[in-house]
């Protein structure tokens, strides 16, 4: 039997590692951290309806490898879980294997058991809720994919490229009114049309930019601008706020680094995401019309149910043809070329990776390439879609994804249940450059994604929404 109500709960945890171990997102760091900066965190927010319950957990990480996902998941099954990476530069390392360091294996449980927990807590006190949304725009990011002179593509500024500045914001509200506060007290929360003032329990967030205001000479665990933002938006909102990073995989903050600034510049851009967040959110909760019966800017309220599910795995082509049983370790000579080491030192590649970047993939053969799995979910919450990619996804593939939705809005997360290296466009491709060419080299690919996973994976995620919209 299905519930006619919306119900919703919150609970956090901190997921700050110990010193010492890497930060991840430069390949150049040559030591682990050397302390805490402010802390990292896990923010889950459950939702059910008497039939679904799913948990949508919003990480202080830049990405979190499927292998610890599954841990998860069996640990909360039959609860659906995402888990979705802010993708700050200055977080730990999400994976551990049997050969890794003892603190990095017991972090990582501890990662599972903090995540686990929060879900818990969050599930075991959910309230009726209603759902506002609206939406507003920032302009910290700036597409990052510079052509150089010679026509080879670098990380730089490219002013002219695609870049997403919608802030969508969600907010969470407490289904019955509070009674009035005490004369003299303020309290700030959303309005409802004809009701009295409602908690708020929870603001999603939904943007798109790399949180990489923190340069790679920065030794400190922070959750870098996403942190800042979400600490001004809590403290003048009320209630959690979770970060869904969006389709950022080719968009950076647009600044320089500046070490001696950094942590300023991190409050700077944070404040520059708040305030488009704030004014979203205030205009939001205004009554949907005005006494005349006027609409009035801003507000929307959303239908909160059903709740549905759709998940799946995309395999995407590398363009390393099947020869062998096993894939080929065509990324060591690479990658040490990019370390300015001799090729004949390829077999220190692999003790490298696991050091910097012990990262673990899946890879098999699939249509004469060998492929690897990219998991999609996507998600109805009423008149709302969630739709989330394991991947550094680029703008372009966000933007299309929203627009070829069946929703009244749809949210775009990358970088969620897992990773599977960069989502690239199909024209990126034949223009090469970083996320092209040399990241895959890092999950130990035998080569480059193929031009098509573009297409598979918005197909496969469009399949998924329509079926969640055409079962009503």
């Amino acid at each position: 039997m299905t519930d006619s109500q919306l119900r919703a709960g919150v609970a956090r945890r901190t997921i700050t590692p110990p010193p010492g171990i890497f930060l991840i997102g430069y390949g150049d760091r040559a030591k682990g951290n050397t302390g805490v900066h402010d802390d990292l965190t896990a923010t889950a927010l459950v939702l059910q309806d008497g039939t679904v319950r799913l948990a949508v957990v919003a990480l202080d990480m830049l990405a979190i490898n499927e292998f610890v996902v599954d841990r998860v998941r069996a640990h909360l099954a039959p609860t659906e879980v995402l888990l979705c990476c802010s993708h700050t530069h200055s977080g730990p390392i999400a994976y551990a294997g049997k050969g890794s360091p003892r603190k990095n294996r017991a972090y990582i449980d501890s990662l599972v058991e903090a995540i686990v927990a929060a879900v818990w807590q969050a599930q075991s006190q959910t309230v009726p809720v209603r759902l506002e949304y609206a939406c507003g725009q920032a302009n910290i990011a700036i597409n990052r994919r510079e052509r150089m002179p010679d026509g080879h593509f670098e990380i730089g500024r490219n002013p002219q490229g695609a870049v997403d500045r919608s802030v969508q914001v969600v907010s969470v509200l407490r289904d019955s009114p509070l009674p009035p506060p005490p004369s003299g007290v303020l309290r700030v929360a959303s309005q409802g049309e004809g009701s009295g003032v409602r908690e708020r329990l929870a603001t999603i967030v939904n943007f798109a930019s790399h949180g990489t205001v923190l340069g790679p000479d920065n030794p400190l665990v922070s959750a870098d601008w996403i942190g800042a933002m979400r600490e001004q938006v809590e403290e003048e909102l009320g209630g959690l706020a979770l970060f869904l990073q969006g389709a950022a995989a080719n968009l950076n903050p647009d600044m320089y680094w500046d070490d001696a600034r950094a942590f300023e510049l991190v409050a700077e851009e944070g404040r520059s995401v708040a305030e488009a967040v704030l004014t979203a959110a205030r205009l939001g909760s205004r009554p949907a019309k005005s006494p005349k019966g006027e609409p009035d800017e801003g507000f929307e309220e959303l239908r909160g149910l059903p709740l549905g599910i759709e998940r799946s795995e995309a395999w995407l082509p590398t363009e390393a043809p099947v020869t062998s049983p096993r894939p080929p370790r065509n990324y060591a000579k690479p990658l040490l070329a990019l370390a300015k080491l001799p090729g004949w030192m390829a077999f220190l590649a692999d003790p490298l990776l696991d050091q910097r970047y012990p990262w673990k993939s899946r890879i098999e053969a699939r249509g004469g390439h060998w492929s690897v799995p990219m998991r999609i979910s996507a998600v109805r919450i009423g008149e709302l879609a969630l739709a989330a990619f394991a991947a550094e996804t680029f703008t372009e593939i966000g933007l299309a994804v929203k627009a070829d939705s069946p929703a009244r809005h749809t949210l775009f997360a990358s970088l969620t249940d897992g990773c599977i290296s960069y989502l690239h466009t199909e024209s990126a491709h034949a223009e090469g450059g970083y996320e092209v060419d040399v990241a895959p080299l890092a999950y130990r690919y035998p080569g480059r994604l193929s031009a098509g996973c573009e297409r598979i994976a918005r197909d496969a995620v469009h399949a998924a929404l329509k079926k969640l919209w055409e079962s009503e």
